[in-house]
């Protein structure tokens, strides 16, 4: 070998050295896991489905979900269905933390790892607590701070403390607890898309209407009826948008139906699909915010006994889900089924 050559390689191994003792000292982050770790709330894997109640504490709010004959509900709104898949994964994924790394007990350090006492508005911890029929606590906590590459891509690792005790733990494993009440909630209400829209009605308190048809589902126009003579839209998309009120309707807050007044007179918003489907909404103001009841119907229902079939059991899905249930409706979307004729045209031209 030549002397150059072997130089060359020489230093090519010593590049390789390095890198690898570089890349042996990065990993010093990542946790190993031992084998037999103690469970951080023993009782729950084998006690999960005696599970009754959980009860959340953070900083924007305290709230329980509690179980029932059909299935899980918010106690601080009238039991309404909260996701059963978001129940169980918070239940088995408390189960499944196992304890790796005792840490502070010290309470001016707990906010480093986001297990401070849970409910003030500093606070970025969730306290939890479940329990079962009998009022027996099951497990309680803090859930603190997420360590999602402890493990590298083997999994991540959570900052915890449990029930009354100090000392704050380094678990092994995530889990998902929402802060408030829309974070648990199923908030879906109704989804229609604009392009499945064949005639929409948008009605005021007062009379006046707004009308947006479509011919078929593959004309372009969606044509606006209402429009005062010598007066035009402001833009050539807005029977669109109002076609598209009820495109992933979602709700910001729930209450039963018996909380809230309507009058006589309402704001209405009808949606008809080209299969017949026809959503109507009631809504009223209430300190300027939108609440709206909703009903659904497969009566001019079309296509062959399958279609049909499907589309009254998707009506009768809606009207299920919004019976008893007045909802309140995000600002855009309020504002949208609300529209007023002036909202939507071009400012008439100084004479």
């Amino acid at each position: 070998m030549k002397p150059k050559s072997f130089i060359s390689l020489a230093v090519l191994t010593v590049v390789f050295v390095i890198a690898a003792i570089w890349s042996f000292g990065s990993q010093r982050g990542l946790t190993s896991i031992a084998v037999d770790r103690e469970r951080a709330f023993p009782q729950l894997i084998e006690k999960a489905n005696d599970v009754a109640t959980v009860t959340i504490v953070s900083n924007k709010a305290k709230f329980t979900i509690a179980r029932s004959g059909n299935g899980w509900g918010l106690a601080e709104k009238g039991s309404y269905k909260v996701s059963f898949e978001k129940v169980k994964s918070a239940i088995v994924g408390l189960g499944e933390l196992k304890l790796l790394e005792s840490k502070t007990a010290d309470t001016a350090r707990y906010a480093r790892l986001q297990v401070e006492n849970p409910g003030s508005l500093e606070a970025k911890s969730i306290g939890v607590e479940l329990k079962d029929k009998d009022d027996k606590t099951l497990a309680s906590g803090v859930i603190g701070k997420r360590h999602v590459g402890l493990f590298g891509q083997g999994g991540g690792g959570t900052y915890l403390r449990r029930g009354e005790d100090a000392l704050s733990w380094l678990a092994e494993g995530i889990v998902d607890l929402g802060a408030e009440p829309n974070d648990w909630m199923v908030r879906d209400i109704v989804n229609l898309e604009a392009e499945d829209i064949a005639r929409a009605v948008l009605h005021q308190p007062s009379g006046a209407e707004i009308t947006v048809t479509r011919t078929d589902k593959q004309a372009k126009d969606y044509v606006v009826t209402g429009i005062p003579k010598g007066r035009k839209l402001k833009d050539s998309s807005e029977g669109k948008n109002l076609a598209g009120g009820l495109w992933r309707l979602t709700f910001e807050d729930v209450k039963p139906a018996k909380e809230i007044a309507f009058a006589d007179a309402t704001y209405t918003a009808v949606y008809e699909t080209f299969d017949g489907l026809e959503v109507r909404v009631e809504m009223t103001m209430v300190d300027e915010v939108v609440w709206g009841r909703f009903t659904a119907s497969a009566k001019n229902a079309k296509g062959d006994k399958k279609a049909i079939d499907a589309l009254e059991k998707k009506a009768n899905m809606i009207t299920e889900r919004a019976k008893g249930w007045v909802y309140e409706l995000s600002a855009g979307e309020g504002e949208k089924l609300t529209t007023k004729i002036e909202d939507i045209l071009e400012k008439p031209k100084a004479s």
